[in-house]
């Protein structure tokens, strides 16, 4: 039984060895299980493991196999079993990814010429240079080098032809034009299909059955209790990728990163479930007080009247038009379907993808001119999530920002709260065995984040009141929409106005504006624009006047945000599901958006506040970092014990079996209880509740003594 799961990030950094010395905490923290990032072969130096270039080798930057099987070992002796992240959507485009580099020389001759998903038919184009190939070669950035072409320490293999020209001649460009391959500017796009619009992450024809066997046989060896699916959605048929992956890791552990939207439900895929994104959100969604009164104090201070539908439709046409140019013109020859009705056709989409014959419905609804040819569909699906993902995750939400703690993968932002009933329909059908996530690599924020920027919820007036002074204060020359959300991130995620806070915020608005794509972007940053907000940020440290007012602001927030974070850990503890606890988070953790949220984490401090756990938290003050570790220990250990029965929603909270939780936004009045209860925080026994203790810290968890 997964009774809990720990997810951790590897890298060079942070490796095998280092979470073996770990696993010690882990145990004592509760959890039953790892939760790995990928560990096969990266492209050196990766941070992530995402980039993978050898699926038949384990990545020698984390210690390599042997000290991956002694991990294993030792994992399974402290009780302690591993989910893996797998990558069976796409690999590095890099020198030493060898399965590509015998694609670029050999071409059509190569094993792995229907390896990757590239869609021409001469050669594949690579969008690597930084302008047009003559002003590239007449700077002389391009070289021989024995067998390989180098571009700014790129290397790409010379075929035979190329060798015997360069040989004979010594003519650089005609080695080039000789390749299999095409060197070319990268704003003009790739040959093949990619992971979202990242150019050096090329797209693998999973489908095949000799690419799958390649792909996942050598990982699938290693006795590990699951595999979690990264981008399940990329793939061509992801049911039928699923029952073979079914087949070859037997009745194993296996969850899907998919993303549902509010109202979605998991396809039938024979799966445990997924990584928990649906639970974030309907987590985050019940925080919400008066969504109504924040939605108009944004759109006071902005001026702006942003229709969310709308807003997203657009994000998705700019995207489609501008990252996705050389996909549409692909698609649009597969198709044969006018490049203008296939941006439409995408951008009109409510969900990630469909799958047919399945989410027939939608398709008809977004393909007014019934031009779509249905045959074509399972090709066109792989494209809807990078859409999708790219106009809504990444340009959307940061554009549309009423309360950004809502504006998370998987959300829905037209929703800016949800109900009690709402949540219990939710949770009634939801299966124990997926997961709950709260902070993941992939999330905006982390929860505690979340937690106080949705506190702000519950001090409408106060807040209108403060942006409104805090903008006569710092007097910002940037557009009210980004400065609302700058003033949100900064009640969110401050601890301190230290130097390295402010190198954090610095990068983070800047990645926000380039996102939002309005002023200034990734490809043509607006360098005058974006020292605009650089100079909010500088302002906002330097500015005694806003300093003072701020912090007198931020210090009402931060009880209130301190109950939203704790009442996040007691739904994903009990509710139904796994819990998923991201690396650090066990304590209060502040972090922003990726890479931000792969800060290296303090375990060495984690086990000192693990050792100084008692029994009972009473008398505890709400802004000690030991509570959540307190709740999370405690929380898995009642799951362990199987105490959590079928869920029952309740007008004040649920009961699960033996447990009952009462949540302060619910309860009315004194609650007379059947028996006798102990509360987890306090362990004092409990007949009744007042409903003013239960405010105290937002929610109450009692156990039912007689079955202790």
């Amino acid at each position: 039984m997964i009774v809990g799961t720990y997810r951790l990030q590897l890298n060079p950094r942070f490796t095998f060895k280092d979470v073996e010395d770990l696993l010690d905490y882990f145990s004592s923290l509760g959890v039953s299980h790892l939760y790995l990032s990928p560990v096969l072969k990266a492209r050196p130096g990766s941070t992530h493991g995402y980039d993978v270039v050898d699926h038949s080798a384990i990545n020698d930057e984390l210690g390599g196999e042997e000290a991956y099987l002694n991990l294993l070992r030792k994992a399974k002796k402290a009780g302690l079993g591993v989910i893996q992240d797998i990558v069976p959507n796409h690999m590095s485009v890099h020198e030493t990814n060898w399965r590509f580099q015998d694609l670029l020389r050999n071409w059509r001759e190569s094993k792995y010429y229907d390896y990757f998903d590239h869609y021409c038919e001469d050669r594949i184009a690579l969008p690597v240079l930084e302008d047009k190939l003559d002003e590239v070669l007449r700077k002389g950035l391009i070289s021989v080098e024995g067998d390989w072409i180098v571009y700014k320490g790129m290397k790409f293999p010379i075929n035979e032809e190329g060798k015997r020209i360069w040989s004979e001649t010594g003519d650089l460009r005609k080695v080039l034009s000789s390749q299999h391959y095409e060197l070319r500017f990268w704003r003009e796009g790739p040959s093949y299909r990619r992971f979202f619009a990242v150019n050096e992450l090329i797209a693998l024809r999973a489908e095949r059955e000799e690419v799958f066997k390649e792909s996942h046989e050598y990982i699938s060896r290693f006795p590990v209790s699951g595999f979690r699916v990264d981008h399940v959605d990329g793939l061509l048929d992801p049911g039928e990728y699923l029952r073979r992956l079914r087949g070859l890791v037997g009745d194993r552990t296996i969850y899907v990163e998919k993303i549902l939207s509010l109202d979605e439900r998991l396809e039938d895929w024979g799966v445990e479930g997924t990584t928990g994104y649906d639970f974030l959100n309907y987590a985050n969604l019940l925080l919400v007080r008066e969504p109504g009164r924040i939605l108009e104090i944004f759109r006071e201070f902005t001026g702006e009247e942003l229709d969310p539908d709308r807003l997203i439709e657009e994000c998705k046409r700019l995207v489609a038009r501008t990252l996705f140019k050389s996909d549409i013109e692909y698609l649009s020859k597969l198709t044969g379907v006018d490049q203008e009705y296939l941006v439409e056709f995408l951008s009109c989409m409510k969900v990630y993808r469909t799958y047919y014959p399945r989410g027939m419905d939608e398709v008809r609804r977004c393909d007014k001119g019934g031009k779509i040819p249905e045959e074509i569909l399972p090709r066109l699906e792989q494209y809807m999530p990078a859409i999708f993902a790219k106009g809504y995750e990444d340009t959307a939400l940061f554009r549309y920002n009423p309360l950004i703690s809502i504006n998370e993968v998987g959300s829905d932002v037209r929703r800016l709260s949800l109900s009690m009933e709402e949540y219990h329909r939710f949770m009634t059908t939801r299966a124990e065995t997926t997961m709950n996530a709260t902070s993941t690599h992939d999330t905006k924020f982390s929860e505690d984040v979340r937690a106080r920027i949705s506190a702000l919820s519950q001090f409408p007036e106060e807040w209108r009141e403060r942006v409104l002074r805090w903008h006569d204060i710092l007097k910002p020359k940037v557009d009210r929409n980004l400065e609302y959300r700058f003033y949100q991130t900064l009640v969110g995620s401050f601890e301190e106005f230290s130097e390295d806070y402010k190198r954090r915020l610095r990068d983070h608005m800047l990645k926000v504006a380039r996102e939002a794509k309005v002023y200034t972007t990734w490809e043509d940053p607006n360098l005058e624009y974006e020292g605009k907000v650089m100079d909010v940020v500088e302002e906002a440290f330097n500015n005694s006047q806003f300093r003072k007012d701020f912090l007198e602001f931020v210090e009402m927030v931060k009880d209130p945000g301190y109950r939203n974070s704790l009442i996040t850990v007691v739904l994903k503890l009990t509710s139904p599901g796994v819990p998923d606890i991201y690396q650090g988070t066990e304590v209060w953790r502040y972090l922003l958006t990726d890479p931000d949220n792969r800060m290296p984490v303090d375990f060495r401090h984690l086990r000192e506040v693990m050792k100084s756990l008692p029994q009972s938290a009473k008398g505890w003050s709400i802004r000690d970092e030991r509570l959540k570790m307190f709740l999370i220990r405690e929380g898995l250990r009642l799951r362990r014990k199987g105490k959590l029965g079928k869920y029952k929603g309740r007008p004040f909270g649920y009961e699960r079996g033996d447990v009952m939780v009462i949540l302060s936004t619910n309860a009315t009045g004194d609650l007379k209880l059947e028996g006798t209860y102990k509360d987890l925080l306090s362990g004092e026994e409990r007949r009744e509740v007042d409903v003013n203790e239960v405010k105290t810290w937002g929610f109450m968890v009692l156990v039912r003594e007689e079955s202790s």
